[in-house]
C-alpha cells in the first residue's frame, strides 16, 4: 500500500487513506468530480484491504447502502460531489433522526467553488445545518486523512452521520502526509438490526433527541485538536480572521505578508455546530472580525447569530457586508485587499519581478473552449441533430443534463437546456404533453448511459404514463466517461459478482411506441434515423451505440490498425467551405492558414472516419496503405 510513513497524497487520496486507517469496511459512491478519486483509490486497494467498495447507481442509493452497513455494525463511508448531496438529501434528512447505529457513517462531500466541473458552485455546508449533523472541514491533506477517524469516532458515539466537506482545491491538491497504521480490524456484520429505524409516529421527539446530541457535540468541538485557536487575546483594538477549509491557508499567507501582530487567525475545522465557548472568547477579545470562507456566508451567519444571542458586539465583515465576494473561489489577494480596505493596515502590493514576461506570455495563450475529444460520437449526435433541426425549420427543442454530452451547449447551442442529472427527460416530458395545448415544436431529450440509470428512469416512466410526445436519445458508451470510466449497471463486466442490466430491456419493459438503435459512428444513418423518429408522433426512444475513444484507446493500447484519415488538398474547397473545422469541429482537424486548406493532425486523429461523411466535397478520405 505505502512503504513509508510519509507519502505525497492528493486530498482525495488522503481521505481514502484515512478510511483505511479508520477501519472503514464499506465505501459507496457515485463518480463525480471533484470527489471521484476517493472511492477510486479505495477500489484499487480493495483486494489488499478487504474493504467492500461500490459504485452505486446514484448518490441516494450509495448513502442508503452505506447506512445499511452502519446499522449492522460495519463502519461505512459514502463519498460524493456537491450535486450528489442534492440527490442523497431526501434520505439524509431522515437518517439523521433514525440514526446510523453502531457502525458509524462518514459522508465526504466535495464542493466545487467556481464550478470548474459542475453546473453550479453549490455550498453544501447548509445541508449539515438542515440535517442537524456534525460538519468538519479540513484545510490540508494531512487533516483530510486524520479527520476521517475523528469523524467516524464521533458518528459511533452519537450514532448520527458526520459530514466532512472538501473543495476542489483541497481534493485535487497534493501535500506530504504523515501516515498512521492501517487498521487491522475486520468488521463482521451483526445479525441483528437496531430497533426503530423509522421516525414515526413522533418525529418531533426524534428531532428533540438529535438537538440534544448536537449540544453535546458543540461542547466537544470546543476542545477539538483540529481547530487553530489563537494562544491568547491581543490587547487593544485587535482584529481576527475567522476561516475554514482551504480559505484558512489563504488567510495564513495573507497574515504572513502583512506581518502585523495585532492580526490573528481562528482556523475552524469543526464548523457545525460552532464551538460556542471558543466563539464567545473570540467575540470578547476582538473588536473586528473578518470572515474568509467559500462560497456562502456560512461561518459568518453562524457567528453573527451567536453574537446576537449572547448580546455581544463586534465589528463583523465578510460576504454580508461586501468586504469579500459572495461568489467564486477565495485567494490570497482577496484576503489582502480586505485587510487593506477594512483593517487599515498598509499592505503594499507584492512586487512582480516578471510582470513584463507574464504580459508577453498571456498574449501567446490560445483560447481553449470546452469541446469533445477527437472521434467522440457525441459530436456526431449533435451534428445530426443540427441537420435535423434545419430540415424542420428550427422546430426542435433538445433538453439535456450532465455528462460529456453536456458540451452540446457549446456545440452551436445544439442542447437547449442543461440542469441536473435526469432533468432532460423530465423537462422533455413536461414539454411533450404540451402538444395537446397546441405546441408544434418537436421535443428531444438526451442522456448518457450512466445518467440513465442514475436519474432518468422515473422521468421516463412519467413520460410514458402521460403519453408525452417526445424522442429520448440515450447515448450508450458502456461507461461513466466524464469522470474516468467507472462502471455502472449497464457496463459489460467480467466480474462474477456483478450483473449487467440492459438499457434496451428496461426501456422495452416501460413500453415505447417506437424503439430504434443506431451506430454513433454512422453520421448519415444518425441523421435519417433522428429525422424519421422525431417526426413521428408518440413516445419514442433511440439508443445510440456510442464509443468513448479515450476508453477504447486505454483498453486497446497504442496499436491502431485503422487506415489514416487525410484531407486531399486538391479536393478541399478552402475558405469557401470550412465546414469540417468551423462547423463539425473535431479537434483532430486543423487549418493551414498559408494554403487555406484543412488537414488532419495525425497525432490526435483516432481514425474513426466520421468526418469523411461531413465533407460535401469528398476531400476527406482514408489513405490507402500497403
Amino acid at each position: 500500500m505505502y512503504e513509508h510513513q510519509r507519502a505525497l497524497l492528493s486530498g482525495n487520496e488522503a481521505f481514502a487513506r484515512g478510511a483505511i486507517e479508520a477501519g472503514i469496511g464499506v465505501c459507496t459512491s457515485y463518480p463525480g468530480t471533484p470527489s471521484t478519486e476517493i472511492a477510486e483509490t479505495l477500489s484499487r486497494l480493495s483486494t489488499e484491504t478487504g474493504m467492500y467498495v461500490e459504485w452505486s447507481a446514484n448518490e441516494k442509493v450509495a448513502l442508503e447502502v452505506a447506512a445499511g452497513a452502519s446499522w449492522m455494525g460495519v463502519p461505512a463511508m459514502c463519498s460524493m460531489k456537491s450535486l450528489g448531496l442534492n440527490v442523497a438529501s431526501d434520505f439524509l434528512l431522515n437518517l439523521n433522526l433514525s440514526g446510523t447505529g453502531p457502525g458509524g457513517l462518514v459522508i465526504v462531500v466535495c464542493d466545487d467553488p467556481r464550478g470548474h466541473s459542475s453546473s453550479n458552485e453549490q455550498d453544501s455546508r447548509f445541508y449539515a445545518r438542515a440535517a442537524q449533523i456534525p460538519l468538519l472541514e479540513p484545510s490540508t491533506c494531512q487533516q483530510a486523512k486524520d479527520i476521517v477517524t475523528y469523524g467516524l469516532d464521533l458518528s459511533r458515539e452519537f450514532e448520527i452521520p458526520v459530514m466532512i466537506r472538501s473543495t476542489t482545491r483541497l481534493s485535487h491538491s497534493r501535500g506530504v502526509v504523515e501516515l498512521g497504521d492501517a487498521s487491522s480490524c475486520s468488521p463482521v456484520p451483526s445479525d441483528v438490526l437496531p430497533s426503530r429505524l423509522y421516525n414515526i409516529p413522533d418525529p418531533h421527539l426524534r428531532h428533540r433527541d438529535l438537538l440534544r446530541k448536537m449540544d453535546k457535540v458543540a461542547a466537544r468541538f470546543d476542545y477539538s485538536p483540529f481547530n487553530l485557536v489563537p494562544s491568547s487575546a491581543t490587547e487593544g483594538d485587535s482584529a481576527i480572521i475567522v476561516s475554514s477549509g482551504v480559505s484558512r491557508l489563504y488567510a495564513e499567507e495573507a497574515i504572513g505578508i502583512v506581518g502585523d501582530r495585532s492580526l490573528s487567525l481562528l482556523g475552524l475545522v469543526t464548523i457545525y455546530p460552532l464551538p460556542k465557548t471558543t466563539i464567545q472568547s473570540l467575540l470578547r477579545n476582538h473588536s473586528t472580525i473578518l470572515f474568509v470562507e467559500e462560497v456562502d456566508a456560512f461561518l459568518e451567519d453562524g457567528v453573527r447569530g451567536l453574537a446576537s444571542i449572547l448580546g455581544m458586539q463586534a465589528r463583523m465583515f465578510g460576504k454580508r457586508t461586501g468586504t469579500v465576494p459572495a461568489w467564486g473561489e477565495m485567494n490570497t489577494e482577496i484576503v489582502l485587499q480586505a485587510i487593506r480596505d477594512l483593517i487599515h493596515i498598509d499592505v503594499a502590493p507584492r512586487d512582480d519581478d516578471y510582470e513584463e514576461e507574464r504580459s508577453a506570455a498571456e498574449k501567446l495563450l490560445i483560447p481553449r473552449p470546452l469541446t469533445f475529444c477527437p472521434g467522440c460520437t457525441h459530436r456526431n449526435v449533435y451534428w445530426a441533430l443540427r441537420k435535423v433541426k434545419r430540415r424542420l425549420g428550427g422546430a426542435l427543442i433538445v433538453a439535456g443534463d450532465i455528462g460529456c454530452y453536456s458540451l452540446g451547449v457549446f456545440y452551436d447551442h445544439a442542447m437547449d437546456t442543461m440542469q441536473s442529472m435526469g432533468s432532460g427527460i423530465g423537462v422533455a416530458g413536461g414539454l411533450g404533453v404540451l402538444t395537446r395545448l397546441g405546441l408544434s415544436t418537436n421535443v428531444v431529450a438526451v442522456a448518457g448511459d450512466s445518467t440513465f440509470f442514475h436519474a432518468c428512469i422515473p422521468g421516463l416512466i412519467n413520460a410514458r404514463h402521460n403519453n408525452a410526445n417526445l424522442t429520448f436519445i440515450i447515448l450508450d458508451n458502456q461507461t461513466t466517461a466524464m469522470t474516468g470510466f467507472q462502471p455502472h449497471p449497464g457496463t459489460h463486466t467480467e466480474d462474477d459478482g456483478l450483473a449487467q442490466v440492459s438499457i434496451e430491456e428496461v426501456v422495452r419493459s416501460i413500453g415505447v411506441d417506437r424503439l430504434a438503435r443506431v451506430d454513433g459512428t454512422d453520421i448519415p444513418t444518425l441523421i435519417d434515423t433522428f429525422h424519421n423518429v422525431v417526426t413521428t408522433d408518440g413516445f419514442k426512444v433511440v439508443i445510440v451505440d456510442s464509443i468513448c475513444q479515450l476508453r477504447e484507446r486505454r483498453i486497446a493500447g497504442a496499436a491502431d490498425e485503422t487506415q489514416p484519415v487525410i484531407v486531399r488538398p486538391d479536393l478541399c474547397k478552402g475558405d469557401s467551405c470550412r465546414i469540417c473545422v468551423s462547423q463539425y469541429s473535431c479537434t483532430a482537424l486543423s487549418w493551414d492558414r498559408e494554403r487555406s486548406k484543412a488537414f488532419v493532425l495525425q497525432d490526435q486523429c483516432v481514425g474513426c472516419g466520421s468526418c469523411i461523411d461531413v465533407c460535401p466535397h469528398d476531400a476527406i478520405q482514408r489513405r490507402l496503405t500497403d
